[in-house]
């Protein structure tokens, strides 16, 4: 597992109840998950944590991942470790900057959305990683990709047509 955050701790614990050993490497000289998963992780006995370690080469044979290679950067070491996967949780900054004087964002500029993946702008929806949503898995990500057009679409036929006729033709274009 490759990531000491909340995600890396996370995962490493899920995986460590299925796998017979679990090797964390964390970029920076500790962990930078929660105190409660640093603690949990640190209980399995099919753990290994190590920190200071700049990931430099995954390797493999041509039909599977063999090991990890990476820097020891206290020592400058190269270092092995033989493997049979690997899965990278390193977390994301999401790319969200240019919404930030249009919507509410959480202090990490996720959008902030409701159960139906409404925003704090009405007719703008948002779904998966760049949400407050708190998994970041892709089968949650589709669910709320679909969350988010039903409710789009919901309140797109909800919204009345204004008095005096129907929509022109920039109307319809907006709203497709």
């Amino acid at each position: 597992m490759i990531g000491g955050g909340n995600s890396g701790a996370e995962a490493a614990i899920d995986l460590a109840g299925v796998v017979s050993h679990v090797t964390l490497v964390e970029f920076d000289p500790q962990l930078r998950a929660d105190e409660v998963l640093q603690r949990k992780l640190r209980s399995l006995p099919n753990v290994e944590i190590v920190v200071s370690a700049r990931t430099t080469e995954v390797v493999g044979d041509g039909s599977k991942v063999t090991s990890l290679r990476y820097e020891d950067r206290d020592s400058g070491d190269a270092r092995e470790i033989e493997l049979d996967g690997v899965f990278v949780q390193i977390g994301l900054v999401p790319n969200t900057s240019w919404l930030k004087d249009s919507v509410e964002l959480s202090p990490r500029g996720e959008l902030v959305i409701d159960e139906r993946g409404a925003t704090s702008v009405p007719g703008v929806f948002g779904a998966g990683d760049c949400t407050t949503v708190p998994y970041k898995q892709i089968v949650i990500a589709l669910g709320a990709g679909a969350t988010a057009s039903l409710s789009a679409f919901d309140y797109l036929i909800r919204t009345p047509v204004p008095e005096g006729g129907e929509r022109d033709a920039a109307d319809e274009d907006a709203a497709a």
